[in-house]
């Protein structure tokens, strides 16, 4: 499975707001053009400086304090942001001015508070001026995004705190996966839903701490459900009794691949893995009892992976293994 990849460039703020004060924000089409223009040429900054990896560009608009911070530190991490983000061309999701009456105040930007995918943005304000810019650099399924939050000093706009996370996983948000598997779940297919959980937890805090969706507290308690679910109805390692060389499901978990997500079938085998005759006339066996053991795991499906292990791995030693993938359609 591809990692997926939550990296962060910040100044270590604590979120608690030690000064009382009031701001004013403003999103998207209600700041004035000519801020977003000037916004828009340290975006292209940020950008530029990842792709090419050029270290002193990024450094020459982040302020003293994420210098101060994280200087160290920016070349490991523009080295491994730029091997997801290799072009420059991107789309803004959105963008905010926020006005505080005094600085060190705790700011929190709202998106909005009902659609599926509002979140909210919470830091400490370093500027009585500041503007957040969320990019989402062209990509696949999976999209990433940039979470350039700037303050505006003397001198002039300087980064003051800079993310880079995933955003969607298999085309799809986290409160969106979220939505996927309640109707999963709705329809009985508790092993599809855990499944697209796991993929939700995977992109639900695109900026770190930073970031929070909505529903967060509600996905959060979605999830503890049909884990306590799944892990009362199944134990695993679970042994395949129906068959005679007794094979133990080991786990199942969403594997990604060009054409999106799809269960892997990870299982111990009895059999040598050298015998392909025996081996495949088991995994056939195999799948009858997957398909008949976990409702739905087959619906909607172009493939279902699966991996025999002739020993039981422990993460560390690799050990012989042997793969199927049955193709549904």
């Amino acid at each position: 499975m591809k990692n997926l990849i939550l990296l962060a460039i910040l100044a270590a703020f604590g979120l608690q707001s030690c000064n009382v004060g009031t701001t004013g924000t403003w999103k998207d089409e209600n700041i004035e053009q000519s801020l977003k223009n000037e916004i828009g040429t340290l975006d292209k900054k940020v950008m530029e400086a990842i792709t090419t990896k050029n270290t002193d560009l990024l450094k020459s608009i982040m302020s003293d304090k994420l210098l101060e911070k994280s200087g160290d530190n920016i070349d490991q991490l523009i080295e491994q942001a730029s091997s997801v983000i290799t072009t420059t061309d991107y789309k803004v999701l959105n963008q905010f001015q926020a006005k505080n009456s005094t600085t060190g105040i705790g700011n929190t930007i709202i998106s909005g508070v009902s659609g599926l995918n509002d979140y909210l943005i919470h830091y400490q304000a370093l500027n009585e001026a500041m503007f957040i810019s969320l990019l989402i650099p062209k990509s696949g399924l999976d999209e990433f995004i940039l979470t350039n939050i700037y303050g505006k000093y003397p001198e002039g706009w300087k980064l003051n705190i800079l993310q880079f996370g995933q955003y969607k996983v298999n085309g799809q948000t986290a409160p969106e996966l979220y939505s996927e598997a309640k109707s999963e779940y709705e329809n009985g297919y508790l092993m599809d839903a855990a499944n697209s959980l796991f993929l939700s937890s995977r992109v639900a805090n695109p900026a770190n701490k930073f970031w929070q969706y909505q529903k967060e507290d509600e996905m959060k308690e979605f999830y503890d459900k049909v884990m306590t679910e799944i892990n009362s109805k199944y134990k695993f390692p679970m042994t395949l009794e129906e068959i005679d060389s007794k094979p133990k499901i080991l786990t199942i978990y969403p594997q990604g691949t060009a054409d999106g997500y799809f269960p892997m079938i990870e299982y111990l085998t009895n059999l040598d893995l050298k015998d392909t005759v025996q081996t495949k006339a088991e995994y056939e066996k195999i799948h009858s009892e997957i398909t008949n053991t976990f409702n739905g795991i087959e619906k909607d499906k172009d493939y279902i992976f699966y991996k025999a292990f002739s020993e039981m791995p422990d993460g560390k030693t690799p050990v012989p293994t042997y793969g199927f993938v049955k193709e549904l359609k």
